[in-house]
């Protein structure tokens, strides 16, 4: 009898670990995964660059999805952590406000005010996700954001060799009448799939948002909850360097694993050719 109670004992104490481990975990992935605000930094080389774009440096912001896991507070956060980075050029890859939210009017009017705070010397640039509708895109606007929908747009910075922002939409125009570019392309994208339908352009870089790259960002198990044929933060496609950025909200279920909000700021440096 003493073994036989001793045995349940011990199957008692591992079900009451497993219960917390399990009740831990469920607290992290809805309380503490969506919190906090990341900048991860990339390196980007190219003979293409020129000697005025050495350093310059660009902020992609992604899928804020306002109303989620985004209120505010969250905003004001981001708005001063992409400041204290001193962007040359920012970029938001689309999915503003949750599909799901009724975004009042003085919550429109806050996220005009505090996202007209960004600041950056060669301008604020962005694209439209799925979830984006006319009241995205009056924001965005109205915080002095350039819509690059059809819409592409040469950087210059002090001489005459750009770095050329594109949407999927512009290229077909764009490349018909341009041929024989040697200056920087980068593509600009929502849903990372697009890149496909535009490949051939051999684009320098591609940025997007959309899949969040998973998350819950556990080995293997990520690759569910990502509906992209790309799954990872970064990888090459042909001779294109695709770079995925996590976001900042999340969508119709609200948690995160290992996978907090995140900016990404790219620095250009030239290399010889």
């Amino acid at each position: 009898m003493a073994k036989e109670e001793k045995k349940k004992k011990k199957k008692l104490r591992w079900q009451v670990k497993l219960f917390l481990m399990i009740f831990i975990l469920i607290l992290y992935i809805f309380l503490i995964g969506p919190k906090g605000m990341f900048i991860r930094e990339f390196k980007i080389s190219s003979n293409k660059i020129s000697d005025k774009m050495d350093g310059l440096k660009i902020l992609q912001i992604s899928d804020i999805h306002y109303g989620s896991t985004v209120n505010e507070k969250t905003i004001k956060t981001l708005v001063k952590k992409a400041n204290e980075t001193k962007p040359d050029i920012v970029i938001f890859t689309g999915d503003l406000i949750n599909k799901k939210y009724k975004i009042t009017d003085e919550e429109k009017e806050s996220l005009k005010k505090n996202l007209r705070k960004i600041k950056s010397e060669l301008g604020k640039y962005y694209v439209t996700g799925e979830e984006d509708f006319e009241d995205a895109n009056l924001i965005l606007n109205s915080a002095m954001f350039i819509n690059l929908d059809n819409n592409p747009q040469l950087i210059y910075n002090m001489d005459n060799n750009p770095i050329l922002l594109i949407d999927e939409n512009g290229c077909a125009d764009f490349f018909k009448n341009n041929t024989n570019i040697s200056y920087f392309k980068m593509l600009i994208l929502h849903d990372p799939d697009k890149i496909d339908n535009v490949k051939e352009n051999n684009f320098d870089v591609a940025i997007a948002g959309h899949t969040h790259n998973g998350t819950i960002n556990i080995p293997k198990l990520r690759d569910l909850f990502i509906k992209s044929k790309y799954k990872n933060s970064y990888q090459k496609v042909g001779n294109t360097s695709l770079y995925i950025n996590p976001g900042i909200g999340t969508g119709s279920l609200k948690v995160r694993l290992f996978n907090h909000p995140t900016m990404y700021l790219y620095r250009l440096s030239k290399t010889s050719t």
